[in-house]
């Protein structure tokens, strides 16, 4: 069916020319109903067709109608032998993107490796941590806030110390988030120091993006630590 269509597509290529002919005059020529019998596959079909220089011209939406291809116009006439006639652009959908918490799981698988690299154990999830580092980042802090944050960690209900990194991205896609954040904490010392932390078990990441710039958060938590505002 599809070569059917794609045949008839050529074959009538040629005749949206004469659109822009009917009702008028170009150049000294002129389109004149005609009323000739017009047949798709045996049947008798109705199409409105010109007479040009001798010529039949019918539209090509309309031979799309009939035989089963879509016709529609998006920077051109666009031929989708495919699809069914509607005569209008299909919704293109967008393209999946990640989510916050998507994000902060790639971030937190990301952390991980980096402490497999250096024969560390992993971290587990802390909710408490997660819900303090969001909360956190949020706050689309440019620099530390040691106060702020070990409230912030007490008040999500965490009663140990933690350590604590921040960095802000400037113009980076959202696919790329996550590996840009890891990678500079990791090109710190000391922000790679709190991430590889032995004395850390646990583990709460933040994202909050705010137009061009995203904020990430990490959070270690330390059950051998106290929290100096607890």
């Amino acid at each position: 069916m599809k070569h059917y269509k794609q045949n008839i597509t050529a074959m009538v290529t040629g005749m949206v020319i004469g659109a822009s002919l009917v009702g008028g005059a170009a150049a000294g020529i002129f389109a004149e109903p005609t009323w000739q019998n017009i047949y798709v596959d045996g049947q008798q079909v109705s199409m409105t067709a010109y007479n040009i220089a001798g010529n039949n011209y019918v539209r090509l939406r309309d031979i799309g109608q009939q035989v089963g291809f879509n016709v529609y116009w998006s920077d051109g006439v666009q031929i989708d032998t495919d699809a069914p006639y509607t005569g209008v652009a299909p919704v293109q959908e967008a393209a999946a993107l990640p989510t916050n918490m998507e994000i902060r799981e790639e971030m937190i698988r990301r952390i991980n490796e980096v402490r497999r690299k250096y024969s560390v154990s992993e971290l587990t999830v802390n909710q408490s941590l997660m819900d303090a580092a969001q909360e956190c980042s949020s706050r689309l802090y440019t620099s530390h806030h040691n106060r702020e944050e070990c409230e912030a960690v007490l008040d999500a209900g965490y009663p140990h110390g933690f350590g604590s990194n921040l960095t802000v991205l400037v113009g980076t896609g959202i696919s790329s988030i996550a590996a840009k954040a890891v990678a500079n904490w990791e090109k710190s010392p000391g922000h790679l120091e709190t991430m590889i932390s032995a004395d850390g078990d646990t583990l709460g990441v933040g994202v909050t993006i705010d137009n061009s710039r995203t904020f990430c958060y990490m959070m270690v938590g330390n059950p051998n630590a106290y929290n100096p505002y607890s």
